[in-house]
């Protein structure tokens, strides 16, 4: 299974980053929301929150990376 590098900066925690196993970029951010994430309702609608900051046209707030062997 693929390993993905996940940041994200909020005001509250600072830089939260950690490794996950998903299968894909989409699996690891929600593996990551699930686990990582204190601001947002852990909902369908907390986490579409949470990807619009993540991915933010003007200013991401985070980033995932696959880390390749």
């Amino acid at each position: 299974m693929p390993r993905f590098a996940v940041s994200f900066f909020s005001d509250l925690h600072g830089m939260q980053a950690t490794l996950v196993d998903a299968s894909d970029r989409e699996g690891a951010l929600k593996k990551f929301f699930e686990k990582e994430v204190k601001e947002y309702t852990k909902n369908g609608e907390g986490f579409a929150y949470f990807k619009e900051d993540f991915q933010d046209d003007t200013r991401p707030l985070g980033a995932v990376v696959e880390i390749l062997n």
